[in-house]
């Protein structure tokens, strides 16, 4: 059996999505039926959020990074004996491997990334389970504790690959962290192209006005990524301004986020003044408990505007243009792989008009099929890849 570590159950269904895309994708290479994933954070089903995150992001956003990491390391070790070991342990009762992966994972943000990996990469050890990391971001801006600590948890001799999700996110592994290992990563597709696999949807309608969802970000949880996040009030007037020009340019917009409760709370302080912009019929909110629902919702979309990956990512899966907001390194590296950076645009600099006319045309020209479905075989190929390496012959290469 395969147990994978990861995020699942974040609140941010995309973490779901993808999580549940690689464990069927792995049960459809052969994995036991009871393949599934370990969150990362103990959590056990989708909807289990930890009290007051938004007040501990805002909080944690207001301090300088070194105050920041000396505020969490207490609750991290404490978090780390009373939670999170025991989870895994249990987690890995009967498994024979180990995928670690999607996500955003070789990251450290307030050491939060490096404690729990490296506890995932120990139990795994302890029991001598091959493992492999899968379709995982690596991120800039490393401390000194937290690039030591994850150097010392991928040198293990039972971690055999690093499957990473974009060409910048390799660079980053071989620069910080492949002479300490002796691993050299490769890229791979994101387990999320494969939405459309794991939950089809009919074809959307044709004769009907379009439909654009609008996926709403906090200018809080942007900010707590980027350095160049737009100021909360250009944030406000640019979402209604675009859902304001898309409904006079005849489209039906449809309101939702991917579930972060800062995104779920932003949604909610915005919604009165963007219901206000017209009728139930051409303005609506949408709401969703799993990546099941969110896929429904996505794949019913004629185009999407968007900040969250997974929700650009999922529109792909399902033949939906989206209009893709930048804010991470992370989401321009997936529009380049898949040839649509020129639909990447940056909020501050780009008026709501631009982007309206934007959506339209992408609404009208849908997306290259043939390229689409190539780019989901690849996805797919990826996984058995992978597969590959944790069979009991497999290994990977490892530099001198």
């Amino acid at each position: 059996m395969v147990r994978c570590f990861n995020v699942k159950f974040s609140p941010n269904l995309g973490d779901g999505l993808l999580s549940e895309c690689l464990e069927k994708a792995l049960i459809d290479l052969g994995a036991d039926p009871d393949t599934h994933s370990i969150d990362l954070a103990a959590r056990k089903a989708y909807g289990d959020v930890m009290m007051g995150r938004g007040t501990v992001m805002t909080f944690l956003d207001a301090l300088p990074p070194t105050l920041r990491r000396a505020a969490v390391r207490l609750p991290l070790k404490a978090q780390s004996i009373r939670s999170w070991r025991p989870h895994f342990a249990r987690g890995l009762e009967g498994a024979d491997r180990v995928v670690i992966g999607g996500g955003n994972l070789i990251s450290d943000i307030d050491l939060n990334f490096p404690t729990k990996l490296g506890l995932a990469i120990s139990e795994a050890e302890r029991r001598n389970l091959p493992t492999a990391f899968y379709a995982c971001g690596v991120a800039q801006g490393w401390s000194a504790t937290g690039l030591k600590m994850c150097r010392a948890a991928f040198a293990r001799p039972h971690v055999r690959a690093v499957f990473l999700r974009d060409t910048d996110s390799k660079v980053l592994w071989d620069d910080l962290m492949s002479e300490a290992t002796g691993i050299t990563g490769e890229v791979v597709r994101d387990p999320g192209l494969m939405a459309a696999d794991l939950y089809p949807q009919p074809p959307r309608p044709r004769d009907r006005r379009p439909v654009a969802g609008l996926g709403l970000m906090s200018h809080i949880a942007i900010r707590y990524h980027a350095t160049d996040a737009p100021r909360s009030e250009h944030l406000d007037q640019w979402y209604l301004d675009v859902a304001r020009g898309l409904i006079e340019q005849g489209c039906e917009v449809r309101v939702f986020t991917n579930g972060s409760p800062e995104d779920k709370a932003y949604a909610a302080q915005m919604h009165d003044r963007l219901a206000a912009l017209g009728s139930s019929d051409q303005i609506s909110f949408l709401t969703q408990r799993d990546p099941r629902g969110l896929c429904a919702h996505i794949a019913d979309f004629d185009v999407l505007i968007a900040y969250r990956m997974h929700a650009v990512i999922a529109a792909y899966a399902y033949g939906v243009p989206a209009i893709a907001l930048s804010w991470d390194r992370k989401l321009r590296s997936f529009m380049a792989s898949v040839n649509r950076e020129e639909f990447l645009l940056d909020v501050a600099k780009v008026p709501a008009g631009d982007c309206v006319d934007m959506a339209i045309a992408a609404a009208r020209d849908g997306l290259p099929e043939a390229e689409r479905a190539a780019v989901v075989a690849e996805a797919r190929a990826d996984v058995a890849r992978m597969w590959a390496v944790l069979e009991p012959e497999g290994r990977m290469e490892r530099r001198a």
